[in-house]
């Protein structure tokens, strides 16, 4: 795989591809970035509020979530709109789906959907909501939390929570919407499983090396149309994305920099973008080609997680040591 590499101010962090241009955040230099042609064409300094995290664009203007809790719109290049939401925690997600801007409290329990005339709903979820997919076949947000393996579907329609999965893992870190009726979701310990929607099932799944980093609330994850693929970075102590097909099938791993973060498609080149925090980068690799690589379907209620677990529990027993483990 031939990988190019762009550098970029200080530790970016995520991205959006929108009308040929790629917009993206520079979180050490507190600036928004646009990438053009695969050169910097614009910087603009972001209001100096700590640690601007993710965005996303709706009508035209681009909305920025801080850590510190601050939202704010940019229009024209210059800041409109200020909303400060509490509990937004280190792992605040946000999209824009049909009318509506949303975003998690990642240390809350709430989702904010915010409408292009800022009025602002908001949905009582699981505790720390941090990863959100739109499916906008149904007009359904879907949310997942750290340390919960439920999943809910809200219904743009009404704010009702219309759909609940249960999955057999204990987080969710990243998920990404599948068309037409898939949801592919990363509950960290090196997992990657799809859900199909219609019944709620595990339907693929895969797991990866310990030795590629771990998966924590930075991971993303991004669908590739062009070849049917999901992307996934490894954001802990990593080099590595990974690359599967809608199957659960591994396709690829690429070297990208260290500490990716966000991933980004550029549909007009088929190119794929990867935000290096830690290089200060971005990684840019061509889609790979349509791939019929395939893995097993699993068993009902069957995941790679159980097996890990079954098997370390025999060792400790075995042994008659006992594991704490703590992961953040």
């Amino acid at each position: 795989m031939n990988v190019g590499t762009i550098n970029t101010a200080l530790n970016p962090s995520y991205g959006i591809y929108y009308n040929g241009k790629i917009y993206f955040i520079a979180q050490g230099a507190g600036e928004l970035q646009i990438l053009e042609n695969n050169s910097i064409v614009s910087t603009i300094n972001l209001p100096n509020y700590p640690n601007p995290f993710r965005l996303t664009i709706l009508g035209d203007d681009i909305y920025i979530v801080y850590e510190s809790g601050h939202l704010i719109e940019l229009k024209n290049d210059t800041p409109v709109w200020n909303y400060y939401i509490s509990d937004v925690g280190k792992y605040p997600a946000i999209i824009s789906a049909g009318n509506y801007v949303v975003v998690t409290a990642s240390c809350g329990d709430k989702v904010y959907f915010i409408t292009l005339n800022h009025h602002i709903n908001n949905v009582t979820v699981m505790s720390d909501p941090q990863a959100l997919a739109y499916d906008n076949y149904t007009n359904v947000v879907y949310v997942g939390g750290y340390g919960s393996p439920l999943i809910y579907g809200i219904s743009l329609n009404n704010f009702k929570i219309v759909q609940n999965i249960t999955l057999n893992v204990s987080s969710v870190e990243a998920m990404v919407f599948v068309p037409p009726d898939e949801l592919a979701v990363s509950p960290g310990h090196h997992y990657f499983e799809i859900i199909n929607l219609t019944n709620g099932k595990v339907i693929a799944f895969d797991s990866l090396p310990y030795t590629l980093g771990a998966i924590n609330g930075y991971a993303w994850m991004c669908y590739i149309p062009y070849d049917n693929d999901i992307v996934l970075s490894i954001p802990h102590d990593s080099d590595t994305v990974v690359v599967f097909n809608s199957k659960g099938g591994l396709v690829e791993e690429v070297t990208v920099g260290s500490d990716p973060n966000g991933i980004i498609y550029d549909p007009q080149n088929h190119y794929i973008y990867v935000i290096n925090y830690g290089s200060s980068t971005i990684s840019y690799f061509p889609a790979p080609a349509p791939s019929t690589t395939t893995k097993p379907i699993p068993k009902p209620n069957y995941t790679p997680y159980f097996v890990a677990i079954g098997v370390v529990v025999a060792i400790l027993m075995i042994l008659g040591v006992t594991l704490f483990v703590r992961r953040r």
